[in-house]
């Protein structure tokens, strides 16, 4: 960013009339409740943990039990469909009459994952596995399946390439790729790929069962939480504030998203909805004054450091942004005092730009 000279922003300031800001030039105290400061494990600490608020009991009543032997819980969807959590991450396998397709194998439980589907199925041999997108958390464990000489491995064009120029050790390479969709049909149950950007920095797999009115789109949402940081770390935030419109056109009763303890609704999409719209929103009404905040900074600052005046505007869209998101859903979705904050400071950087 090129800064305004010391007089090209007095003239600005005085052509528009532009108060200073009634602020002391000395440091000003930290306000205990901004959640943007650094978590503080301290229990009295003015940044303690004990400031953030616990999870909400609606979302903790829907927690499914773990399996005391597994340490996973295995949910059947609809017949033959079925989820697996450690409630941090989630994978899903489709039992059919020719044999299953498993949809991605986090690392943080694939070694138990292919057990529990054995179980489940048992004598049902794994003919195919299907990748949502290429990000190692979610198929960093697919190598457990290696030992399966005619297994397909069904990923997007653009991930094959990905996953080959990186040759992961423990992420099995696709044998079945595809541009913008595929159409399947496993054992009579039809199922529907397509490819969109929302997320990962290639491509992105939406994954379809019309049957079962099951929908898998990983790294959207959180059923019953905001989001992970920046929109669960989406490479294009303008991309993901698209993606609800392109979920929302699928006729599904079933919602995947790879994250937490539970499997999500049409409902938690719409809600998540307009949470990230409501972030939007108060950003876009935060930016229209953007420049003004940075021209009160600088002025203050003595027309010196204009890093840290364009940091400061920016920190004060954020938290605006952050008090209102947090006082609007704080009953409504868990960990929104968690990652309102920066679900407000990335939307202000994509605003910056766009």
């Amino acid at each position: 960013m090129q800064y305004f000279t010391r007089l090209s922003a007095l003239a600005l300031l005085t052509a528009i009339g532009l108060a200073l800001p009634a602020i002391s030039r000395a440091a000003s105290p930290v306000s205990p409740h901004n959640t943007a400061n650094t978590i503080r494990l301290e229990p009295d600490h003015p940044d303690s943990f004990r400031h953030f608020a616990p999870e909400l009991p609606k979302m903790l009543a829907r927690v499914p039990p773990l399996d005391p032997d597994t340490g996973l819980y295995v949910g059947e969807i609809e017949p033959g469909l079925y989820f697996v959590t450690d409630h941090i991450y989630q994978s899903a396998f489709l039992v059919t009459k020719d044999g299953i397709v498993v949809f991605d194998a986090p690392p943080s439980f694939a070694e138990r994952l292919r057990p529990v589907i054995e179980a489940t199925a048992p004598g049902v041999p794994i003919t195919h596995l299907i990748m949502s997108h290429g990000h190692t958390d979610h198929v960093g464990g697919t190598i457990v399946f290696a030992d399966l000489p005619d297994l397909t491995v069904i990923a997007a064009d653009k991930v094959a390439q990905s996953l080959a120029s990186r040759q992961h050790p423990n992420i099995l390479q696709p044998t079945k790729t595809f541009d913008d969709s595929l159409d399947l049909s496993i054992g009579g149950v039809p199922i529907a790929l397509k490819t969109t950007n929302f997320h990962a920095e290639d491509q992105d797999v939406m994954i379809y069962l019309p049957d079962q009115e099951f929908l898998m789109a990983i790294d959207t949402i959180t059923p019953g939480e905001v989001p992970f940081m920046n929109f669960g770390a989406t490479t294009d935030v303008g991309a993901y504030f698209a993606m609800f419109d392109t979920v929302l056109a699928y006729d599904f009763k079933h919602f995947l998203s790879g994250h937490v303890s539970v499997p999500g609704t049409r409902e938690d999409v719409v809600i998540a909805r307009d949470y990230a719209f409501d972030v939007r929103n108060r950003v876009q009404q935060g930016m229209a004054g953007f420049q003004d905040r940075f021209l009160q900074a600088f002025t203050l600052f003595d027309f010196k450091n204009g890093n840290l005046a364009y940091r400061q505007a920016i920190e004060s869209v954020r938290d605006e942004c952050a008090a209102g998101l947090i006082d609007t859903w704080k009953d409504e979705l868990s960990a929104v005092d968690v990652w309102a904050d920066s679900h407000c400071e990335y939307t202000v950087l994509y605003y910056v730009m766009h």
